[in-house]
């Protein structure tokens, strides 16, 4: 009886030509790269919705708040999908969803109406984030800093396009001219994901590149199964990642989502704040790259202490800056910290791939970012913004200063105890087989 498999992932006995994996790479970059703006243009988009509409800030932080959740529940049932069918309709239908979320920003002023389809839009973010950046994973355990980190970077840069044109929209042109922003973006989003997933791909289960070996030494993982998402569950290291990923996430997205607004709070100049805007979406991506593929040689936990650290002790400098007056220093300390904050979107998935193996990679990290981001989404919108409205941007900012320093100080236990299952740590390889 002939089987059948889907053309979403290669079969064990394929010859798998060496472009393959880098044409998948390539399809995971920009369905990436195109849904950027519901996160990396919010701070753009966001003024102008409330001057079309007249919606309150409470209002339209709800919406980023919003997006933040419904992408990050999203990466679950994405992950689970990805791992088991392969990323290749997930990512088509996906897209053209996403794209009608973006499109949803048009059909105002109906508060209820905009909001349910900005979150069904949101909800499938979160599917092509997941099969995007599990790509680095599955494909590049060689490589898989540089690769997850270029893939991670894509979600900042695809933003460029969007934001300047955004910002140089003048106050007192027709709303007309922010929609066609609105319906290009749209178009974009629904076009290239459905063009990407043509060309996306899983490996063959097990499959491992040729001739690489994993690392053996103190920071590697030993030789074992793949850790299904149950199991990776089961082990404390994975709650000390969730509660870091908490930390961090609500400490960046508190600053980026509101980094023009706490720009003008200050009064600092319009070049300022168009400065911090677009030097946030380049310095994301580099972070997440640059800061990633480091981990490639000091190990990811050393990376995230240090990420973290520095993004919290930044984010104190902003609020100095601002209070000083020094729109030149405000805006290099908001760069700065959005550097070392972004790698958090590479660190951890990377992280992920080297304790609990690739086999689950989309599922595993998946629960990882719907548990933690979505929360951290809570104070990065709604929370953030009625603390700055009772107490200041500079006493909310100082908060998410020191979430980020905490999210860095509590990854320090596992540099010395990653997860290694009982039966690998006493050397007993018959029990594993027998799993």
């Amino acid at each position: 009886m002939a089987t059948t498999r889907s053309p979403d992932r290669a079969g064990v006995g394929d010859a798998i030509p060496p472009h393959r994996r880098y044409v998948t790479f390539v399809a995971a970059f920009f369905a990436m790269f195109v849904i950027s703006p519901f996160e990396y243009a919010w701070s753009s988009i966001s003024g102008h919705i409330g001057q079309v509409y007249g919606w309150s800030h409470p209002q339209i932080a709800l919406l980023f708040t919003l997006f933040i959740i419904c992408q990050s529940v999203g990466m679950l049932p994405g992950g689970l999908l990805r791992d088991r069918f392969g990323p290749r309709w997930t990512t088509a239908v996906s897209g053209l969803l996403a794209g009608m979320g973006i499109f949803a920003l048009s059909l105002g002023p109906s508060y209820p109406l905009v909001v349910t389809l900005w979150c069904i839009g949101s909800f499938f973010t979160g599917f092509i984030y997941n099969n995007a950046v599990t790509t680095g994973n599955k494909w590049f355990a060689d490589r898989r800093g540089l690769m997850t980190g270029l893939i991670a970077g894509a979600f900042s840069w695809g933003s460029l396009p969007f934001i300047f044109p955004i910002r140089a929209i003048p106050h007192t042109a027709p709303s007309a001219v922010f929609f066609h922003v609105i319906y290009a973006m749209a178009a974009i989003i629904g076009g290239v994901s459905v063009l990407a997933a043509l060309f996306m791909q899983d490996p063959p289960r097990g499959w491992t590149p040729p001739g690489w070996e994993a690392k053996t030494g103190a920071r590697a993982r030993p030789p074992q199964p793949d850790y299904s998402v149950s199991e990776a569950l089961g082990t404390w290291q994975m709650w000390v990642l969730i509660a870091s990923f908490i930390l961090i996430s609500s400490a960046g997205l508190a600053g980026m989502s509101k980094m023009v607004a706490y720009s003008n709070s200050f009064r600092f100049t319009a070049t300022a704040a168009t400065a911090a805007a677009g030097g946030i979406a380049i310095a994301n991506g580099f972070g997440k790259l640059i800061l990633g593929s480091l981990s490639d040689r000091f190990g990811p936990e050393n990376m995230m202490v240090l990420s973290y650290t520095a993004c919290g002790l930044l984010l104190f400098v902003t609020v100095y800056a601002g209070l000083a007056h020094s729109d030149l220093l405000f805006v290099a300390a908001a760069i700065g910290a959005i550097f070392f904050w972004a790698s958090l979107f590479s660190l951890f998935p990377i992280t992920i791939g080297h304790y609990y193996g690739h086999g689950a990679a989309g599922g595993n990290y998946g629960v990882l970012y719907a548990i933690a981001k979505g929360t951290g989404g809570l104070y990065g919108g709604i929370l953030s913004t009625l603390l700055i409205v009772r107490h200041g941007f500079p006493f909310a900012i100082s908060v998410a200063g020191v979430m980020a320093i905490a999210a860095g100080l509590i990854i320090v236990p596992l540099r010395f105890r990653p997860p290694v299952r009982a039966a690998v740590r006493t050397g007993r390889a018959d029990a594993i087989a027998g799993e």
